[in-house]
């Protein structure tokens, strides 16, 4: 199986024009490997965020947010050199699209809701708001594509039946 990886910068807010008090990182998976027995390709979906603060007269605010989405997906070094094989690699990338147009969605989520967060008394308390926040949106990212991997019956209902 070969890995391949790619880094995609979803959104960066507009430099802050004062001192950055506040740098929280986090990283957390959203969505593991495929439940297809065996499995084929595996994709891994890593959302982060970066959150900068800014102390003012009503309190620390988030003044600079990065949020960045690394997909990550691993499939054979070769696949058959059949048409239903082909078939069937085209229906998985086209399928694993879908899943990240989902990851996409709840990383402009995560960058909205961290920016959103109302001032806080001081910067320890708004890097304890935003990691509620953003831990929050991974919750719900994860309920998003769970329930679009059910429903399609993991690409089945959309055309990705392996071939014998």
């Amino acid at each position: 199986m070969k890995p391949s990886c790619c880094a995609l910068i979803l959104l960066l807010a507009m430099p802050a024009t004062a001192d950055m008090t506040l740098k929280a990182r986090q990283t957390v998976d959203i969505y593991g490997s495929s439940a297809l027995e065996p499995n084929l390709a595996d994709v891994d979906y890593r959302l982060t965020w970066q959150l900068s603060g800014e102390q003012t007269e009503a309190g620390c605010l988030p003044s600079q947010v990065l949020v960045s989405l690394t997909a990550t997906v691993t499939e054979p070094l070769e696949w058959p050199q059949t048409p239903a094989w082909q078939n069937y690699r085209l229906a998985l990338t086209a399928y694993e699209r879908l899943v990240r147009e989902r990851a996409l969605l709840s990383g402009e989520w995560l960058e909205r809701s961290l920016f959103d967060i109302a001032a806080q008394s001081n910067c320890e308390q708004l890097r304890q708001v935003a990691d509620n926040v953003g831990y929050h949106q991974l919750d719900i990212a994860r309920t998003l594509l769970r329930d679009f991997q059910q429903q399609n019956d993991y690409g089945r209902n959309l055309g990705l039946i392996r071939p014998e």
